[in-house]
């Protein structure tokens, strides 16, 4: 396979894992608001929406392998060409901080909410309305670092 035909093909599996990444977090979003909408008013009910997001980390997971494998191979490609490039080092910064915004703040929240969702009593409801904030700040700062990211890769300056 040569460099015109692996470059594009790289290019669409390293779209493909933004889209993962960027796709899995609307979805967890959507379904961690609707768990707080019937959570309000069926507990027990709202629980199963609580579990199916514990399976988009996965996706999630896969998506920025996939974003970041391809990078690789199309920066080897390209012998770094891009690497030198200002949109570049910011946009590498930012799928990182992007990864380990997932990695340590997402999974640290949903566990701390899943822990205390089954807990009853005024410490257990203090808890989970902190996770709960701070899983939305994680939702918007996500939002914005994928926005940022699009930004970037669109418009390439220097």
């Amino acid at each position: 396979m040569n460099t015109q035909t692996l470059l594009p093909a790289l290019l669409t599996l390293h779209l493909t894992g933004l889209i993962l990444m960027a796709g899995t977090t609307v979805i967890d979003y959507v379904t961690f608001s609707t768990f707080w909408k019937q959570f309000q008013v069926n507990q027990t009910k709202s629980l199963v929406l609580l579990e199916a997001t514990s399976k988009f980390a996965r996706i999630n997971g896969i998506g920025a392998a996939l974003l970041i494998l391809t990078g690789i191979g199309m920066m080897a490609l390209t012998h770094g060409i891009f690497g030198e490039q200002l949109w570049f080092r910011i946009k590498f910064a930012l799928v990182i901080i992007i990864i380990l915004n997932a990695l340590l703040v997402s999974r640290r929240q949903s566990l701390k909410l899943r822990k205390h969702i089954t807990d009853t009593g005024s410490t257990a409801l203090e808890e989970i309305n902190k996770a709960k904030a701070n899983l939305y700040r994680f939702y918007f700062s996500q939002f914005l670092l994928l926005f940022l990211v699009i930004f970037l890769s669109v418009f390439k300056f220097n």
